[in-house]
């Protein structure tokens, strides 16, 4: 079923059956934070305002999609899930597709009070769990687990005290553990209510050990709410380190409709953000990947998407399918090793940034100072210019003064208008995505990152270098002594010739290894 992914070239069998069954596969939609209390000034008829009460709006995505589940994400109805407030607004909105609902439960369902029908009577979530019946699973639980397509999904409840716990030993966890064993998919997705992980700074640590779980079994997605963003994680492990290969991507899609909330610092590992736009999270569920694709309200533009493989080995008998049968293996031909050119480069400009000082410049210092993430930033910029081919791999190297035992992020800087003798703490443009993030690094060494999806050709490419570790350290800046200067190497195909623009001599040898 892997084959999915490759690439065919002129063999139009193989193209055409490969879409075919790309748009076969099965479509979720996703959402939390959704129905505001119909009792509320800006519930409107359950028209809403600009800013509030979008669930009309959300629900209208949903509906002529083809979708094969909607799976609600919590906080479904404010301000406490009574009847009648279920009734009044969130049926009309996203109950339009109830019977293909599979919801998990929030923390505002389980309140007995302050909103319409709040009462004891609403005690344990009694609301939510009267108004999905079955599909929510057992009332004093609120964790169950079903099949879609090639995939296994995982409804959990993290108001862990009400499940019983979340942490080792707990029943929520040990059912979980034998979930997992019960059903070796190839593919996982699980979600819940409040994330592990969050730039809005509702993240919550009492799930930590139900992401051990998952990514001890090799899950692929976790879905959240709670706070009222859109967020997409890189992989990583329940503590936090970056992994590429087995690590869990998390998404928080808490516009659902209710409203949206403030950022309050950029979490480790986040590659988008956005607290501006109300929308739902689309994902196809490959049989051994998915696409996904944040969908905004008609009217708004942002939009995320992108791709994703799952972990592990196809199961037995996956790869002898008749997929296999029916597609010729490609024709693979021996290349020779493309001749390069490298073309070295030095930084423009280059400065960092310090919450402590916010007012303060510190263009002219001879290290790049990094610690606290944003707190403690350093700013770069490269004018790539006389380049005479196709740019093949492109590569920062930094001179560490300082070790680290995280390394530092590589995050993409869009606004290009900032100032080596200018920047400061206050005036910083925005850090944008994700790019790249190095190796643990010694003392007195050169590090290195591949920059090449970023560096695609001639023109100026700004970054933010950012760390997360505890320790601060530094690295040279371009006012350090020519050895230890930032080097942009760009190795192009095919010229024999330096770029004229690239006058600065560099010792190219690694020692760091």
């Amino acid at each position: 079923m892997a084959l999915i992914w490759i690439s065919f070239g002129s063999t139009n069998l193989a193209g055409t059956l490969a879409a075919v069954l790309a748009a076969s596969d099965p479509v979720i939609a996703a959402a939390g934070d959704i129905a505001c209390d119909p009792a509320s000034t800006n519930f409107n008829n359950g028209e809403g305002n600009s800013s509030s009460c979008r669930q009309k709006y959300t629900s209208d995505l949903l509906m002529d999609a083809d979708l094969a589940a909607v799976l609600p994400l919590g906080d479904v109805q404010y301000e406490c899930g009574g009847d009648q407030a279920f009734l009044q607004s969130y049926d009309p909105s996203w109950g339009r597709v109830k019977s293909i609902s599979r919801p998990v439960v929030g923390n505002h369902e389980y309140l007995t009070s302050d909103g319409t029908n709040c009462t004891s009577y609403n005690e344990g979530a009694a609301g939510y769990f009267r108004y999905f019946g079955l599909a929510a699973g057992d009332a004093s639980q609120g964790y169950y687990s079903y099949d879609i397509g090639t995939w296994h999904l995982i409804a959990l409840n993290s108001n862990c005290g009400d499940a019983g716990g979340c942490g080792d030993g707990s029943p929520q966890a040990m059912w979980l553990a034998a979930d997992l064993r019960a059903h070796p998919n190839l593919c996982t997705l699980a979600y819940w209510h409040i994330p592990l992980f969050s730039s809005g700074g509702r993240g919550a640590s009492n799930t930590q050990w139900i992401w051990q779980i998952l990514y001890n079994n090799e899950v692929e997605i976790i879905l959240n709410g709670h706070d009222h963003i859109y967020e997409r994680f890189a992989p990583q492990t329940p503590d936090g380190t970056l992994d590429t290969e087995r690590g869990i991507r998390e998404f928080i899609v808490g516009t659902g409709g209710a409203n949206l909330t403030e950022i309050e610092s950029l979490a480790a590992n986040s590659e988008v953000l956005n607290n501006d736009t109300f929308g739902i999270l689309k994902l196809t569920l490959h049989p051994a990947g998915y696409d996904w694709q944040f969908v905004p309200e008609a009217g708004s533009t942002f939009t995320d998407s992108g791709t994703g493989k799952c972990h592990g080995d196809p199961p037995v008998g996956m790869t002898s399918s008749a997929l296999t049968q029916m597609i010729p293996a490609p024709t693979q031909t021996a290349s020779p090793t493309p001749v390069t050119t490298a073309f070295p480069f030095a930084p423009s400009a280059d400065a960092y940034i310090s919450k402590p000082k916010p007012a303060s410049n510190f263009g002219a210092s001879n290290m790049l100072r990094l610690y606290g993430g944003p707190l403690g930033a350093s700013y770069l910029r490269f004018d790539v210019e006389g380049l005479p081919g196709t740019v093949v791999r492109a590569t920062l190297r930094l001179y560490a003064n300082n070790p680290s035992i995280s390394g530092y992020q590589v995050r993409a800087v869009m606004n290009h208008a900032w100032s080596e003798s200018a920047l400061t703490y206050g005036n910083a443009p925005p850090i944008g995505e994700l790019i790249t993030v190095s190796e643990p690094f010694e003392a007195r060494g050169w590090t290195s990152v591949d920059l090449t999806s970023l560096v695609k050709g001639n023109g100026t490419y700004d970054i933010v270098l950012i760390t997360f570790n505890a320790t601060p350290f530094s690295l040279a800046s371009r006012d350090a002594i020519p050895l230890y200067r930032p080097q942009l190497i760009v190795d192009v195909l095919g010229s024999s010739s330096p770029a004229t623009t690239a006058t600065q001599t560099f010792d190219t040898s690694d020692s760091s290894g």
